[in-house]
């Protein structure tokens, strides 16, 4: 049973990836404010109307519920999706299935004024359920970093707190900046991420990918940059493109994953694993396209030069 929920959790994330990829350049800000009235694009290209700033949220996406946290606008949400788990204040929040195994009947009955969704992690249908019943969506998708920047500044509009939303977005842009200072003059190293464990069929991230990005951003070379958004790879290609060092992102496969990979006996000639360079990453920082994303930067800045 722990195997079956680890390889649903892992695949989940997955196609979320995979599906952010194909279309969340489309996230885009647009707004039209009276005394009243506002409006605001969302990553559907649908334009949101807004009476008044909403006072009770539901976000069933944790990078969407972390950007809200980051804009002081937390003590707004009245439910969140289980798994959902940062800031540490998510939980004394209400708890609500996403995915498939969403309750629109659940949603409802919380008569929340606004529903943050993740574009692929829901429906078309269950989105216009919410919205047949009076309550305004917001559906936001991110791939790469400016896509992040993107929906944090559409999150700031629809929160009433642009001016916050720059300041989130411009202190990541510093961060970053920071970071590519550090970088100057270090050698740089092959890096393989390992989205998806062996187990389930290895994947790994390419070029469009946040995590392409803040591998880039640190100097690093993603062995896989010539491949496009997050794909299944093979072993023989992680073994032949032969990783300096190794990042796993999965924490529900195994108790162990740092052992699991250094355990691969075809995998033992592999640089990262002959010279232990192989690491557990946080993988909701790396993996969740929000404002920690400059906490991934520097786990990997701290990993491979310290």
């Amino acid at each position: 049973m722990k195997k079956l929920l680890a390889l649903l959790l892992v695949v989940s994330m997955i196609f979320t990836m995979v599906a952010c990829e194909k279309s969340a350049t489309k996230t885009k800000v647009s707004s039209d404010k009276s005394d009243t009235t506002y409006s605001v694009t969302d990553s559907r290209g649908k334009t949101v109307t807004f009476n008044k700033t909403p006072e009770k949220i539901i976000s069933l996406l944790p990078s969407d519920t972390e950007i809200v946290y980051a804009l002081g606008f937390g003590d707004k949400l009245i439910a969140v999706s289980k798994y959902c788990n940062y800031p540490s204040d998510t939980e004394n929040k209400k708890k609500i299935a996403s995915g498939s195994k969403t309750s629109i009947e659940s949603i409802i009955a919380e008569q929340p004024d606004l529903v943050i969704f993740g574009k692929m992690a829901q429906t078309e249908d269950q989105f216009n359920q919410v919205e047949d019943a009076g309550i305004n969506v917001i559906v936001t998708e991110a791939a790469s970093i400016n896509d992040t920047y993107l929906v944090i500044e559409m999150l700031g509009k629809v929160l009433g707190a642009s001016e916050k939303s720059a300041e989130v977005i411009n202190g990541m842009k510093k961060d970053f900046n920071d970071i590519k200072t550090q970088v100057a003059g270090k050698p740089s190293y092959k890096v393989y991420v390992e989205i998806s464990p062996v187990i389930h069929g290895p994947w790994s991230c390419g070029k469009g990918t946040f995590q392409d990005e803040l591998l880039t951003l640190v100097g690093a070379e993603n062995i896989f940059y010539d491949m496009d958004g997050w794909k299944k790879v093979s072993e023989e290609q992680v073994i032949s493109r032969n990783p300096d060092y190794i990042f796993a992102t999965d924490m529900y496969s195994t108790p162990d994953p740092i052992a699991e990979i250094m355990g691969r006996t075809s995998w033992s000639n592999i640089n990262a694993i002959k010279n232990n360079k192989v690491f557990s990453a946080d993988a909701d920082a790396l993996t969740r396209p929000g404002p920690r994303l400059v906490d991934a930067a520097k786990e990997l800045y701290t990993k491979i030069y310290e």
